[in-house]
């Protein structure tokens, strides 16, 4: 397996792809996760008009550095919200899918919808219709779309694709080859062991999201920072036949100083240690590198 992360760990510090790959590159990465999750840091992609030559320049710096994008993730929010249904949420997710085809981009990750008192039926049935809007843009660009688990530690009862068996039980009623399964570790975690979890979905598995944390906050920090067993993940990986790569979605290694998860201590004056330094991030990216090469090897996949 070769390793890639997200360029969503640089999005506080560059307000450029190419800064935040040329960071990426210096940690050992030469695989990419475009983060197209928030719009506001995306808008070389998203927002702008001429999205399509900010692609090709993009895509021209990274070949040139010998890097590759394997992996995206489209924005963030609730596409069962009738207010994002029909407006900038399902936009900006075709957008998300033609900039994939535009960088050559195999896969991106679209999260399902969620609501309050909806059934399980009623949960895969109006999911079922976001996605299946979503065919023809796919179709297009040939990009898969990948569903990702969630876990009750967000989500509580207003969604229902926490077990490897429920994702592949919505992903196949979907009945599309394009629609396959991202797996989070970090979701996962809060949910139990994941072994059998990842055994169950084998070929529809066919993107990762590790990360980790204390089993019941969904944090996203490194491997080994908190709970997961990584020996659980990889056995799970290798035993349902796991073909893709091996991606990290750690983005809160560094916790920001607001954090949707809990803001750090306030203080009423001199706040100038608030914020964790681009230095100090270079170190957690090379840091990462070195833990995913690791855990790698010690099952003799690493590649590359």
């Amino acid at each position: 397996m070769r390793l890639a992360t997200t360029t969503e760990d640089f999005d506080r510090f560059f307000p450029t792809y190419a800064e935040r790959i040329a960071h990426i590159y210096e940690a050992g990465f030469r695989c990419i996760d475009l983060s197209l999750y928030t719009p506001s840091h995306c808008g070389e992609l998203l927002l702008s008009d001429n999205w399509r030559e900010n692609a090709a320049r993009i895509k021209t710096l990274t070949e040139a550095l010998g890097m590759s994008f394997v992996q995206a993730h489209s924005p963030g929010g609730n596409p069962l919200d009738p207010g994002a249904q029909g407006g900038k949420l399902a936009e900006l997710t075709v957008r998300s899918i033609e900039v994939c085809g535009a960088l050559g981009i195999p896969q991106i990750v679209v999260h399902a919808g969620f609501g309050k008192d909806l059934s399980k039926e009623e949960f895969f049935l109006q999911n079922r219709a976001f996605y299946h809007s979503l065919i023809p843009v796919m179709e297009e660009t040939g990009v898969n779309v990948l569903v990702e688990n969630g876990t009750r530690a967000n989500m509580g009862d207003m969604f229902y694709l926490y077990t490897g068996e429920d994702m592949v039980e919505f992903v196949r009623s979907l009945d599309h080859p394009q629609f396959h399964i991202c797996w989070d570790t970090g979701h996962g975690n809060c949910e139990g062991a994941q072994c059998r979890q990842l055994a169950a979905m084998g070929s529809e598995l066919h993107g990762v999201h590790i990360n980790d944390n204390r089993g019941f906050q969904d944090e996203h920090i490194l491997p080994y920072m908190g709970t997961v067993s990584m020996d659980d993940v990889m056995h799970g990986l290798l035993d349902a036949g796991y073909k893709g790569v091996f991606t990290f979605e750690c983005g809160n290694a560094l916790r920001p100083a607001k954090f949707w998860l809990g803001d750090r201590q306030a203080f009423d004056g001199d706040n100038r240690l608030a914020a964790s330094t681009l230095e100090m991030q270079d170190a957690i990216e090379a840091l990462m590198y070195q833990i995913g090469k690791h855990i790698l090897t010690a099952y003799g996949c690493f590649e590359e």
